[in-house]
């Protein structure tokens, strides 16, 4: 079980809306030359589009998880397979099918 310290939760709530509103972002520009690619299907689209299960607020575990691994991982910055074996060990839901959010979270810059 992943145990967030103060400051992590602390800088997650800091972004949180701005990653909410990135997100949806990404979801209104499905379809525009240079969107995020997040090796979705046009039934995953469909889904977010239509609000139906895919909401900011279903994903928001695995967002928070991977954009603090950022600093709790930082000596792995980029993505690869070693630190993925890691995160997956670490993460507390359904790892495959929180992945591509989780790496989104964890890809996800923000400057204050």
């Amino acid at each position: 079980m992943v145990s967030y310290t103060t400051q992590e939760l602390s800088t997650w709530e800091r972004v949180k809306r701005a990653f909410a509103n990135d997100w949806e972002q990404t979801k209104a520009d499905f379809g525009v030359d240079g969107n995020r690619d997040m090796n979705q299907d046009i039934d995953d689209t469909v889904k977010q589009m239509t609000g139906s299960d895919d909401a900011f607020e279903n994903r928001e575990q695995a967002f928070r998880f991977g954009y603090t691994a950022q600093s709790r991982y930082g000596s792995d910055l980029e993505w690869n397979d070693e630190l993925e074996n890691r995160l997956e060990a670490d993460y507390d839901g359904d790892y495959e099918a929180d992945r591509k959010y989780i790496r989104h979270g964890y890809d996800y810059k923000h400057v204050f």
